[in-house]
């Protein structure tokens, strides 16, 4: 398939796990891919280097890519950071630092991408969790930034989907990545809450997230708006 033929598309958190995997993808499908992220990225037509709690590097970031290409069809809005932790021993710090890059991020991205996607009828794919959209022990911060992000897509998909933008995103659950060895259980707590999140015979791959993305951001996808796609393989069910 050649759905990104002559489409410049931006992938952030590409360095590894799921924007690794949707970079390599929608390359495959022919697109020309930004891959942004504060690690480096390799395979991809533009690497950025770009940590989203730098809020003032976001606008030359996206300036940048428009300077470099001349219009942007795409915006996977991938990267993500998160942890386990009881709610008593949380920290303003650690809260502030999911929320940034989670949330706040993923909003100033696409604010910066905006004028772009409109003039071009594009997309935005942002990233949940099902950590948005059901119960998840121990995960304060990393779901209320997600819960926050299904509402930032719907709103979104509303104010501007009469203008030709269309805005999904992704719940995954479980996902073999870097980020999901972050999320490691407190000490001294309920182990039996782990089968409210790993009721599944196996985590995803990043591969099979990677082919939702891929759907949502392309004109196979073109009726589709303001939907949160639950990627779980049953988790939720």
């Amino acid at each position: 398939m050649n759905r990104f033929e002559d489409k410049i598309v931006i992938v952030t958190g590409a360095a590894s796990g799921i924007g690794r995997s949707t970079a390599d993808r929608l390359r495959s499908e022919g697109g020309t891919v930004v891959g942004i992220d504060r690690d480096p990225v390799d395979d991809v037509d533009m690497a950025i280097q770009l940590d989203l709690l730098d809020l003032d590097a976001i606008a030359p970031t996206v300036a940048q890519i428009v300077n470099a290409y001349g219009r942007i069809d795409v915006l996977c809005n991938i990267a993500g950071i998160g942890h386990f932790a009881r709610d008593e021993d949380e920290t303003l710090e650690a809260w502030n630092r999911v929320i940034g890059v989670n949330l706040t991020g993923t909003f100033f991205m696409s604010q910066a991408c905006l004028p772009h996607l409109l003039e071009s009828q594009g997309n935005i794919v942002n990233t949940a969790s099902t950590a948005g959209t059901h119960a998840q022990p121990w995960s304060s911060a990393y779901s209320a930034s997600k819960g926050g992000v299904v509402a930032l897509t719907q709103t979104m998909a509303s104010t501007n989907g009469r203008a030709g933008l269309r805005v999904n995103c992704i719940a995954p659950g479980g996902v073999e990545t870097e980020i999901y060895k972050q999320f490691m259980p407190p000490e001294e707590v309920d182990f039996t809450l782990m089968a409210i999140m790993e009721p599944y015979h196996r985590p995803g791959h990043a591969s099979e997230l990677a082919s939702a993305f891929a759907f949502l951001a392309s004109d196979d996808a073109s009726f589709c708006n303001g939907i949160v796609l639950r990627v779980d393989g049953g988790t939720k069910a």
